[in-house]
């Protein structure tokens, strides 16, 4: 099966996809389970589990969380597998928060320049249960994702990958592929290191598009 562990929508300020146009997009792609991850928000679990009935696509609770170090962004952590919005600020007190859930965490597009690389790794003393995200659908230098790859070999850390999709139109481009069938079976594959990514970066023409998201546009 193929899931895309990084999708924002509408509820995202800079996103401009409805939940019901991901849902269709995920469903026309055989993606068969996908991560909701807004940034900041929450607001868009109630959205989607209103109307995922419709679809043949299970849904993951996330939420995209910036992590600050002494007032300054010092990366990104999603959050999977959540039953309440994270509120920590600091990378120590959000790990333990998604772990109080029993979340899944994953360092997001850990070498992206552009979006916050990551930068608190000396805060981190047990990797064993937290994801990189080797493969993001919005980092458009390769070289970037490759290195989240060998960062992963290297610390030998469980893996997570996703479009990063902003509009409908980039749901699916990156995905992990499981032997399975529900998000318990994908999140158990995630942690025995039993996953592969797959896909390629979307066009960088839809991060334009994306932008009137802050307009209020949707689609």
């Amino acid at each position: 099966m193929k899931a895309d562990l990084h999708i924002h929508s509408m509820y995202s300020i800079d996103s401009i996809a409805k939940p019901e146009s991901i849902l269709a997009a995920a469903a026309d792609r055989s993606i068969g389970i996908i991560a909701i991850t807004d940034h900041v928000t929450t607001d868009g679990w109630k959205a989607f589990n209103h109307i995922k009935n419709k679809y043949p696509v299970d849904i993951i609770n996330g939420q995209e969380i910036k992590v600050y170090q002494d007032n300054r962004i010092v990366g990104e952590i999603l959050g999977l597998y959540l039953e309440k919005p994270v509120q920590s600020k600091n990378t120590i007190g959000v790990i333990d928060e998604i772990r109080a859930q029993n979340g899944l965490i994953s360092i997001a597009h850990p070498f992206s320049e552009r979006r916050h690389e990551f930068l608190a790794y000396t805060e981190i003393d047990n990797w064993q249960d937290i994801a990189i995200e080797i493969l993001n659908g919005r980092t458009y230098n390769s070289r970037d994702n490759e290195m989240a790859k060998n960062l992963a070999k290297r610390l030998n850390t469980p893996i997570t990958a996703g479009s990063d999709a902003h509009t409908p139109f980039e749901v699916g481009n990156v995905y992990l592929e499981f032997d399975g069938k529900t998000p318990e079976d994908l999140k158990k594959a995630i942690l025995n290191h039993d996953v592969k990514a797959t896909g390629q970066s979307s066009s960088v023409l839809f991060s334009i598009i994306s932008g009137f998201g802050r307009l209020g546009l949707a689609i």
